[in-house]
C-alpha cells in the first residue's frame, strides 16, 4: 500500500483509509499510516487532514497533525521516538 504510482481508484481508497485512520482513537501502529498518507500525498489528502487537525477530536488533531508535519518533513523518519516527542510537544503545548 505504501508505495507510489497507484491507479486512481487506488489512491483514492487510501487517501480515505488514512483519513478514517486519524479520525478514530489511537491504535497501536497506526503511525505506519504514513507511510501510506507519503505515498498518496496530494491536495485532497492534505485538506482533509488539515480538516480532522481541527477537528473538534482530540485523537484527530494529535494524529492528524502528527501525518502532516511528517508529510512536510519526507527526510524525517517515521519512528516512534519521532512520535513520543511529537506528542509530547503537542502535550506541553496543550497545557
Amino acid at each position: 500500500m505504501a508505495r507510489a504510482r497507484h491507479e486512481e481508484a487506488t489512491k483514492s481508497k487510501l487517501i480515505d483509509l488514512v483519513e478514517i485512520v486519524v479520525h478514530r482513537a489511537y491504535r497501536c501502529k497506526d503511525r505506519e499510516y504514513v507511510r501510506v498518507a507519503r505515498a498518496v500525498d496530494n491536495a485532497d489528502l492534505r485538506s482533509r487532514l488539515q480538516r480532522a487537525a481541527e477537528s473538534d477530536s482530540p485523537w484527530a488533531r494529535c494524529h492528524a497533525g502528527y501525518v502532516l508535519w511528517l508529510l512536510d518533513r519526507p527526510d524525517l523518519p517515521n519512528i516512534r521516538r519521532i512520535w513520543q516527542t511529537w506528542v509530547a510537544g503537542e502535550a506541553a503545548a496543550l497545557l
